[in-house]
């Protein structure tokens, strides 16, 4: 049943926490533009002008990025979210938060979980909105989110420099289904998968809501065979924050790497969010066995039940959030 009132809600705020809100949450979209850009352009400098001083000191950032270690950021995630700066992100979105499953239900419960969100979007504001209110709302994760539910991303996120050093404060792991599966075998420990990945990401527009589900059933596969129960989660506003190119070379590049190097423009024409209204829906558990050698059969089944879960949790709150309001979900 839909609830009727938020679980958490960020409308309240000035106008100059707004605007800290807007400069902190700007920061991680221009990095993931910037970063790739500028390793293009250090290598650039670096084969036109090897003995250069400047070429060396563009290099520098690069060089001490590589050098720190890969779960620096993760262990001063906290810290960084819980920030004054990051603590205002969600009041300039007007963020909304609707928990049909508490964090505190999903601690006590004895099992692990897979939180399936979707859609993917060009970059996960409504992710960063949650990670934040997370680690500093009384009843949230704190600052064990990032280990007890990191966010699974492509592998090229970990290893890129820079990008690994500022996305890494919420918690990323690799995406293969080896490190999955090690860490659902963890007592106490979830993750969150965007499930459509970067084949999403291109499907839907400011107009049209679809999610790439059809195919994804590996995620009910992990769950069955670890033991983990599935949640459906949707993202309210990750398509309409920024807007993308949706066709040509750099999509399909996007769709190879696991990342998206295509063109996408927000506030301004920026690669900076507008100020949409988000949303956070969180579902309920599927009740999945434990099916250590599932059966196509018993994928099926649950992936059936999981589409039809994740529909009535987008009509549920669609309305929630005036720019989905005469939208239809499709299911790709």
């Amino acid at each position: 049943m839909a609830l009727d009132a938020p679980t958490r809600s960020f409308h309240e705020g000035t106008a100059l926490e707004r605007a800290i809100g807007f400069l902190a949450a700007s920061v991680f979209s221009c990095v993931y533009v910037v970063a790739p850009l500028y390793v293009l352009l250090a290598l650039a400098a670096l084969a036109y002008a090897p003995l250069s001083t400047n070429t060396w000191l563009l290099l520098a950032p690069l060089a001490l990025s590589l050098a720190l270690p890969p779960d620096l950021a993760t262990r001063y995630g906290p810290y960084v979210l819980s920030s004054y700066a990051c603590r205002q992100i969600p009041k300039y979105f007007h963020y909304e938060e609707y928990h049909e499953t508490s964090e505190e239900e999903l601690l006590r419960s004895g099992r692990n979980f897979i939180l399936a969100s979707h859609p993917h979007g060009v970059f996960s504001f409504v992710g960063v909105c949650a990670a934040v209110a997370s680690v500093n709302a009384p009843d949230g994760l704190g600052p064990n989110m990032a280990r007890i539910a990191p966010t699974a991303a492509a592998s090229v996120i970990k290893r890129f420099p820079l990008l690994k050093d500022v996305l890494g404060v919420f918690g990323v792991i690799d995406a293969s289904g080896k490190t999955l599966a090690k860490q659902l075998a963890r007592p106490a420990s979830s993750v969150v998968i965007y499930v459509g990945g970067m084949a999403e990401l291109f499907r839907s527009s400011p107009k049209r809501e679809a999610v790439f589900l059809k195919k994804r059933k590996g995620f009910i596969k992990m769950g069955l065979r670890t033991g983990a129960d599935v949640i459906p989660l949707y993202l309210f506003g990750n398509t309409t924050v920024l807007s993308t190119l949706n066709t040509g070379p750099l999509a399909t590049l996007s769709r190879k790497l696991g990342v998206s190097v295509t063109f996408f423009w927000g506030r301004w024409g920026l690669p900076v969010p507008k100020p949409v209204r988000l949303v956070y829906a969180r579902g309920r558990p599927l009740g999945m066995p434990h099916i250590p050698e599932p059966t196509d059969a018993d994928v099926d089944h649950w992936h059936a039940e999981y589409c039809r879960k994740l529909q009535e949790l987008f009509e549920n709150y669609k309305g929630r959030n005036p720019d989905y309001k005469h939208k239809e979900l499709v299911i790709e």
